[in-house]
C-alpha cells in the first residue's frame, strides 16, 4: 500500500474509507465505485454523484475521492464521461469551502493538490465542446477550479435558461430571464404568467464590484469560444444591478444570487 503522505490522496484499499460518511451513511462503497468508474462504466458515476454529491451536498468521503476524480478524468477517452467527472468534480469543489468540518478534513491538502490539474483539463475542454449546454457546465467546472466557486455555483441558471432568487429587501421570489436586451426580472414566473411585469436588468460589473476578477476572467472563455457568443452576451448583466418588479429595490445581480446559492 501506498505511503499516507499530506498530498497523497486516501488509498482505495485503505480501510479508512469505511470510517468516512457519505450520501447514505458509511463510504466503504466509494473505493469500488471508483474503480468501476476507471473500467469505464457511466452508471457507476450515477452512483458516486448519490453516494457523495447527494442533492448537491457534500461529505468528508468526497473530499477524500476529488483527488481519485480528478485522476480519473485524466485518463478518460471518452469526451462524455470525462466530462461527466469533471462536473461531479467542481460540484464538490463548489462546495467543499462552506463547510468548516470539511476544511479541517486530513484530506483537504491531496484535494487541493489537484485542483490546479482539473483547471487545466476544464479549461482544454471547454475548447473542444460541440454544444452549448456542455460548455456551460464545464464553464462552470473551470470558473469553480480557477478560484471562482461562488461565481460558478451560479452559472447553471444559463443552462436552465432562468435564474431564480429572493429580492434582498423584501424577500419576493424573482424571476430571472434571457431576453433580447440581455437579462429581464420579473416578480411572478414567466411561464405561468406570460404578462408578469418584467425590468431589465443595467450591465455591469461596477467599477467597484468585488466580482471584477471573476466577470473578467469568465468573459476571456466565453469570448474565445463561439459556441458561448450568447453567454458572453449575457454575462455583463448577470454582473449587472437588477430592480425588483415587486418593490423597486435596487441590487446586485451577481450578490443577491450568491446569497441565495448559498442558503
Amino acid at each position: 500500500m501506498e505511503k499516507q503522505t499530506e498530498t497523497t490522496p486516501l488509498d482505495l484499499r485503505s480501510a479508512e474509507w469505511a470510517s468516512l460518511t457519505d450520501g447514505y451513511g458509511g463510504a466503504e462503497k466509494i473505493p469500488a465505485l471508483l474503480q468501476d468508474l476507471r473500467r469505464g462504466d457511466a452508471e457507476a458515476l450515477d452512483d458516486l454523484y448519490g453516494h457523495i454529491c447527494h442533492q448537491g451536498s457534500i461529505y468528508p468521503a468526497s473530499v477524500a475521492a476529488f483527488p481519485h476524480l480528478v485522476s480519473l478524468a485524466a485518463t478518460m477517452t471518452s469526451p462524455d464521461l470525462r466530462a461527466g467527472v469533471l462536473s461531479l468534480a467542481a460540484s464538490i469543489h463548489e462546495s467543499a469551502g462552506l463547510d468548516e468540518e470539511l476544511k479541517a478534513s486530513p484530506y483537504v491538502a491531496a484535494f487541493h493538490a489537484v485542483v490546479p490539474a482539473a483547471l487545466v483539463m476544464a479549461t482544454a475542454d471547454l475548447r473542444q465542446v460541440e454544444d452549448t449546454v456542455s460548455g456551460i457546465y464545464l464553464l462552470k467546472a473551470a470558473a469553480s477550479f480557477a478560484g471562482f466557486a461562488g461565481v460558478a455555483r451560479v452559472l447553471g441558471g444559463f443552462a436552465n435558461e432562468e435564474f431564480c432568487l429572493a429580492c434582498p429587501a423584501c424577500g419576493v421570489e424573482l424571476y430571472v430571464w434571457p431576453v433580447a436586451q440581455g437579462l429581464s426580472v420579473a416578480a411572478e414566473d414567466p411561464v405561468f404568467t406570460p404578462t408578469a411585469k418584467t425590468l431589465l436588468v443595467i450591465a455591469g460589473p461596477a467599477d467597484n464590484s468585488p466580482h471584477l476578477a471573476a466577470f473578467a476572467w469568465l468573459q476571456a472563455q466565453a469570448d474565445a469560444l463561439p459556441l458561448l457568443d450568447d453567454i458572453a452576451f449575457r454575462l455583463p448583466f448577470l454582473f449587472g444591478s437588477a430592480c425588483c418588479a415587486g418593490c423597486g429595490h435596487v441590487f446586485s445581480l451577481m450578490d443577491a444570487l450568491l446569497s441565495d446559492a448559498v442558503d
